[in-house]
């Protein structure tokens, strides 16, 4: 999956990431920012926390296996805030 596929496919689902957002454009020291993008000639995925700035997960050679680490990212996220939330 390629960041356009990613973008649609988080639409779509509208899943609930409580209080992360998703960034795809650059890294950020923001708090709770879940975010992927291409950066020293890699793909790199990283969280954020509410301090401390960010922290990379994985870094990958191809597009697609990082959007595809990032959207389980994604999922495990929602699944917990659902689980908060009943």
């Amino acid at each position: 999956m390629i960041k356009a596929d990613f973008k649609r496919k988080i639409q779509d689902n509208d899943l609930n990431l409580g209080e992360y957002q998703i960034e795809l454009d650059f890294i950020t020291d923001a708090p709770y920012v879940m975010g992927c993008c291409f950066d020293g000639g890699v793909w790199k995925v990283y969280k954020t926390r509410e301090r401390l700035g960010h922290y990379i997960i994985k870094e990958y050679k191809n597009e697609s296996d990082a959007f595809h680490c990032l959207y389980e990212l994604v999922l495990e996220q929602h699944r917990r805030t659902i689980s908060i939330e009943t």
